[in-house]
């Protein structure tokens, strides 16, 4: 009886360390005849710089460029990127996310930033047919936000999120 109790356990340990978002999986993506963006990750910590019961979410985002032509990614899509909660209230990374992105590098022990492709995500001239993924956004919610979809407010581009 004791040994099954163990066993039971184990599988409950087991298929927990399963919930956590997928490092590569999609929670969410837009698209259009441009860019493709996926969400990947929104990796939510506390700070004292946060407002009063709000938290910080920071977003793990792919770009992509589909075109043939060089993008101005960053003032047309990079600095619109946006998520909603199930209120229908929306939150925009904007210059605020890059200090919220950073504050959340400075204190994990866990990520790196691929400094080359966050660049590369706010520029002017986003080569065709290319890709970078980095933590690009950073968003100051109410704690008790649901975030339920993601976009791109400046394309009316937008997505359920998973």
């Amino acid at each position: 009886m004791k040994t099954h109790f163990i066993i039971f356990l184990i599988i409950i340990f087991t298929s927990s360390l399963n919930f956590p978002q997928n490092k590569n999986g999609v929670m969410s993506e837009v698209k259009n005849n441009e860019v493709k963006i996926k969400l990947h990750r929104l990796i939510e910590f506390n700070d004292s710089n946060a407002k009063s019961n709000n938290k910080f979410l920071v977003a793990d985002i792919t770009i992509e460029n589909i075109s043939n032509q060089s993008i101005e990614m960053g003032a047309e899509y990079t600095m619109s990127i946006t998520i909603k909660d199930a209120g229908g209230n929306e939150y925009r990374s904007g210059l605020k996310g890059e200090g919220i992105v950073s504050t959340y590098l400075t204190r994990s022990n866990s990520e790196e930033q691929d400094q080359k492709a966050h660049n590369l995500s706010f520029s002017d001239k986003f080569p065709a047919k290319t890709k970078a993924r980095s933590l690009l956004c950073g968003f100051q919610v109410p704690k008790d936000a649901k975030i339920v979809s993601f976009g791109v407010k400046k394309k009316d581009m937008w997505s359920p999120i998973k």
